[in-house]
């Protein structure tokens, strides 16, 4: 996975407390989020239990677990463009999947509203995941906080390394804009997603 030395201008947990360290930081962390969610209170406990259910698909061995395996084997093999994609989906989509679609059912909301979470969720992530492949081709190491150029000395297989930067910047400006139309399916204040939305396409770390 992910080695670099650096996150956000500091060392990664690996490098300033030990790979063991890191990997039960991980474990803790994931299992908390379980702990977390058990112990929602005031709300119909049917909802609860299917948010939890959602939680560990998405998180899980059919979802980012997945994905994760699927992004190491395509270290040493170059997929097709429809695993590439589902790697995407799985490694980075799902936990955004699963937090949009999550507020939904504790909130109540109707399947066809959910689903419309699932998607707009799908194309955020999947977005993120080809602004992430770019800035590790492009962006500036001092803004972002990391050494670039990891994915290509790792051999890694994106977005970029497939389609190039130019189309890669295309496909993510369009996975943008569709999670934007799914957003107009919902009511109320939609301001602070649909600025979020925005802002992932331009971010530079």
């Amino acid at each position: 996975m992910d080695n670099d030395d650096l996150r956000r201008g500091r060392p990664s947990c690996h490098k300033a407390f030990g790979e063991n360290t890191a990997l039960l930081a991980g474990d803790a962390l994931l299992t908390h989020a379980f702990y977390t969610a058990a112990g929602t209170k005031d709300l119909p406990p049917e909802r609860v239990v299917r948010a939890l259910g959602v939680l560990a698909e998405k998180a899980g061995i059919s979802g980012m677990v997945q994905g994760q395996v699927m992004d190491l084997a395509f270290e040493k093999e170059t997929p097709s463009p429809a695993a590439l994609r589902e790697m995407i989906c799985k490694k980075t989509a799902c936990l955004i999947e699963a937090a949009a679609m999550i507020g939904c059912i504790l909130a109540g909301a109707d399947e066809t509203l959910v689903r419309a979470a699932e998607q707009y969720a799908e194309s955020l992530g999947l977005a993120f995941q080809i602004i992430d492949d770019l800035l590790d081709y492009t962006a500036d190491e001092t803004v972002l906080g990391k050494p670039t150029g990891s994915d290509q000395k790792n051999g890694k297989t994106t977005y970029v390394s497939l389609y190039g930067i130019e189309e890669s910047r295309r496909e993510a400006a369009r996975l943008t804009e569709n999670a934007r139309r799914l957003l107009e399916r919902f009511d109320g204040d939609r301001a602070p997603l649909e600025a979020l939305t925005e802002q992932l396409l331009v971010r530079k770390y």
